[in-house]
């Protein structure tokens, strides 16, 4: 595993800890201001990849991030109570 996978696995486990912390403090706006960065972040990486570098990796894992706090939203929006 090379270093790149290294750090981009540290990064996924520490967006995971910090939705699941905003579950339980049930703070949708957090949440959708994380997947509104990482959309943003995407939109960015996709516009670089034209050029001589690939980013095609670190695209896919901003998609898989926000298909992360994508469910988050989902199950925060299915719980009975205030949200």
């Amino acid at each position: 595993m090379d270093a790149y996978c290294v750090r981009n696995f540290d990064l996924t486990k520490a967006i995971e800890h910090i939705v699941a912390g905003y579950m339980t403090l049930k703070n949708r706006t957090a949440l959708e201001e994380i997947r509104n960065h990482r959309r943003k972040l995407l939109n960015e990486t996709r516009l670089l990849s034209g050029g001589p570098l690939r980013f095609d990796r670190i695209a896919a894992e901003i998609q898989e991030e926000i298909e992360l706090v994508d469910t988050a939203l989902e199950k925060l929006a299915a719980r009975p109570g205030p949200n």
